[in-house]
């Protein structure tokens, strides 16, 4: 066996980066310092001023050190890293060879988060810079550093993850309570007041009116983007750039007719913040009239109607389920009177260029091998029906829109059941109850079922007042138009038949025209 020679070891002072074995090491240590609040309130930044002073004072009397930067966070929290714009600074600077020592404040101000945590100081190790943490007196080079800092970090995380849960808590306690929390800063038609309610913007909430009111006249989600943007109309984030999904936002969105849906989305994992779409996971709350609505609650349950249908299709009369889209303005509103089936838009290019409307049975052969063999209509037949019907309307309308009034103000009055507001008043003493069952760790089964009825009894008599709402709109929307166009309309105009029309059933020798105000006038052909 050879001569085996000790090689001593001995300990390396500084940043390894860019730096060769035989290069001297420096006499004097680099170090930075890393402090962080974690709120933006005053006593939070005379906290943040001080921890300042402190590293500057703590660093300029070593004369073994040299002062390398005072890197600081203000307001932002520690449980992840990746919007610490200083924290971030201060590692690329170790990489670049800039600092050879951190000195910070403890764990907690450093990361609450252990991975966070443990990988930087292990990247920081393996190019020799140390981290020092005063309040647990933990050196990072140290034999024991790891292990400390490994149960150190652990504990900071369960702080973190404890106050989140607190947080979460209060929200819940706020939801309860009606309370409804909204970034108005990029909330379209809404500011706030010095009291911190809710309050319509009026230049914005035309921007709101006019995306319902496009949407209900035929035009497409994508239509109304591009006409926003067509026209510089501003973003809830002040921006032009108005896409498809922000107009869907708008048009779901049911702060627009004044009640708020709390608790949409929640925190699933508090290290990493992300959050998901709430499908029942978490309890929801919904307010109603909370503030001032730019929509009435029939033009937006109107809205939802309309987007269910183009998203979902319709199931003809004979059965048959047919994709539709507002492209034009006899979409979706042309009927077979023989099979029940939707008329859909060809062309015809022989002998001349025309549109022509077929039923949609009549193109498409059934399983059978039959067609239905209803007349087709070509376009300019339909205008001139349409127009025809339109001012038959207007000369019959006043009796006919006192009869409808009527009959529907007669519905609402013979209804029975509980109404919204008994419906309430039950509601909100089950869910009293049910809180105080779950407080004393009570059996709560039937109180919850109870609840649910409830829930569900509220929203059957709800739909029933809202189809009555929207029969109430569709009369004064129709009545509108009658007094304003007293003398008739002389020019077909496509808007009119998304305003005014319901449904166009094609017969073989006649049209039957229903309008949205419950009026049926036949036209014949």
């Amino acid at each position: 066996m050879g001569k085996v020679h000790i090689i001593p070891a001995h300990q390396q002072r500084g940043n390894s980066i860019n730096r060769s074995q035989d290069e001297p090491q420096s006499e004097r240590l680099r170090v930075a310092a890393y402090c962080r609040v974690s709120t933006e309130l005053d006593e939070q930044a005379n906290s943040y001023e001080t921890q300042v002073s402190h590293y500057k004072n703590l660093i300029q009397k070593d004369p073994s050190w040299e002062m390398a930067g005072i890197f600081a966070d203000d307001g932002i929290s520690g449980t992840n890293t990746k919007k610490r714009e200083q924290f971030n600074k201060m590692i690329a600077a170790c990489k670049a060879g800039k600092i050879d020592l951190i000195v910070t404040k403890s764990i907690s101000r450093f990361a609450r988060n252990t991975i966070d945590c443990l990988k930087y100081i292990r990247d920081l190790k393996a190019i020799n810079v140390a981290i020092f943490f005063e309040k647990e007196n933990i050196n990072t080079m140290d034999a024991k550093g790891e292990v400390l800092i490994t149960i150190m970090a652990s504990l900071a995380q369960q702080e973190s993850e404890s106050l989140s849960q607190n947080v979460k808590l209060g929200l819940q306690y706020r939801y309860q309570q009606g309370k409804v929390l909204i970034n108005h800063n990029h909330f379209l038609g809404y500011t706030k007041d010095k009291d911190g309610n809710l309050v319509i913007e009026p230049e914005e909430a035309k921007t709101v009116k006019r995306i319902f009111y496009s949407y209900l006249q035929g035009m497409t989600m994508k239509q109304i983007a591009e006409s926003l943007k067509v026209d510089g109309v501003l973003t809830g984030g002040k921006g032009t750039n108005w896409g498809s999904s922000g107009v869907n936002r708008i048009l779901k969105n049911e702060k627009y007719m004044g009640d708020a849906l709390l608790q949409k989305t929640y925190t699933v994992d508090f290290l990493t913040k992300k959050r998901v779409k709430n499908k029942g996971i978490m309890p929801q709350y919904y307010v109603e009239n909370d503030h001032p609505a730019i929509i009435p609650k029939s033009v937006f349950m109107q809205v939802q109607n309309l987007i269910r249908q183009r998203r979902n299709g319709i199931t003809t009369k004979n059965g048959h389920h047919r994709r539709v889209n507002g492209k034009y303005c006899f979409s979706q509103r042309v009927f077979c009177g023989k099979c029940g089936d939707i008329f859909q838009r060809n062309m015809w290019y022989r002998p001349t260029k025309v549109a022509v409307w077929r039923c949609a049975s009549r193109i498409r052969r059934s399983k059978k091998g039959r067609r239905c063999m209803i007349r087709n209509i070509k376009e300019p037949l339909l205008k001139a029906a349409t127009l025809d019907a339109i001012n038959q309307l207007i000369e019959s309308h006043e009796l006919a829109d006192k009869q409808i009034k009527a009959n529907i103000m007669k519905i609402v009055k013979n209804s029975k059941g509980p109404t919204i507001e008994e419906l309430d008043k039950q509601l909100e003493d089950a869910q009293l109850k049910l809180i105080q069952a779950a407080n004393h760790h009570q059996n709560r089964n039937e109180l919850t079922q109870e609840v649910m009825d409830l829930r569900q009894q509220k929203e059957k008599v709800q739909s029933l007042e809202t189809e009555n709402q929207v029969k109430l709109h569709n009369i004064d929307q129709v009545s509108d138009f009658v007094d304003e166009h007293q003398h008739g309309i002389q020019e077909f105009d496509p808007q009119l038949v998304r305003r005014l029309i319901e449904k166009i059933t094609i017969f073989q020798r006649y049209m039957e025209f229903t309008f949205k105000d419950g009026e049926v006038i036949k036209v014949k052909m």
